[in-house]
This record gives structure tokens, C-alpha cells and sequence, in this order.
């Protein structure tokens, strides 16, 4: 196991769970989760932490868009970690659909914490033209004493 270095992020806070690691091949802790709602849009994400390998799985993720104000809704997931500050790929919920959801994992190395970002797009033009963050969603295993 790797030892754990810190990392600058944005508004984090110190774990409150310490989950135990197991001597199985795989571990996995219950989900975090947080929401983002707004009289315009929603979001929600739900993340599974896994060791051995270090993954997020599954990731389920909620968007809807509440307005008819001529932007399209987009939700995407920040990690930092062993990878350094990433920022994954934009989700939209599609033309002439009020919501939608999807189901996915991700393998980056070991990942600190997560948060997700709500956003209005512009229809035409693909311009983000404003985010709103979750909070910080902390990684529950601590392997630093390994």
C-alpha cells in the first residue's frame, strides 16, 4: 500500500470515517453521496470507494434541468489525488429530456476526495456559463498506517 501525502484541496475537510482495511482482495465502503438543487437544475452523485484495486465504483449520477431558460444542463465529477486535480468529462442531460442518470467507475490511482460540479451550457454555443460545486466528498479508507 502507498502512504498517503497531503494534497491541496478545495474546502477539505479531514476524513470522519476511518474504515478498517480488510485482508480480502477487495474492499469497498458504502457510498457518499451529495446533492446540488437550484431552482434550475439538480444534482446528484453517489460514490462507492474501493481498494485493492483503488476505484470509485460505482459512481451514479443524477441531472435534471428545471428551466426552460435555454441552457442545457451538464454535471461532471473533480478528483484529487495520486493524479494530481482532474477534471472529468462533462455529462449533459440531452435535448428534449427534463433529466437523466447514468451508471460508471473510474480507476485513477488513489484519490484523496471527490466533488462534483452542476453547470448551465449555453445551447448553441457549449459555453459553461455558470457551476455550482458539492461539497467534498472524503475518501473513507485511511491507508497511512499501513
Amino acid at each position: 500500500m502507498r502512504r498517503k501525502t497531503g494534497l491541496v484541496a478545495t474546502a477539505a475537510a479531514p476524513a470522519t470515517v476511518v474504515t478498517p482495511l480488510l485482508a480480502s482482495p477487495a474492499a469497498a465502503a458504502s457510498g457518499t453521496e451529495d446533492t446540488v438543487s437550484t431552482n434550475s437544475y439538480y444534482g446528484r452523485m453517489v460514490i462507492g470507494w474501493g481498494i485493492n484495486p483503488y476505484r470509485l465504483d460505482p459512481i451514479r449520477i443524477t441531472a435534471q434541468d428545471r428551466a426552460t431558460d435555454g441552457y442545457v444542463v451538464g454535471i461532471r465529477l473533480v478528483t484529487n489525488g495520486e493524479a494530481g486535480h482532474k477534471v472529468w468529462k462533462m455529462r449533459t442531460v440531452p435535448s428534449g429530456q427534463t433529466s437523466a442518470s447514468w451508471t460508471t467507475s473510474l480507476q485513477a490511482g488513489w484519490i484523496d476526495n471527490a466533488y462534483f460540479e452542476v453547470c448551465k451550457i449555453g445551447a448553441g454555443s457549449g459555453v459553461i456559463a455558470s457551476c455550482e460545486a458539492s461539497g467534498v466528498m472524503n475518501n473513507p479508507f485511511d491507508d497511512s498506517s499501513v
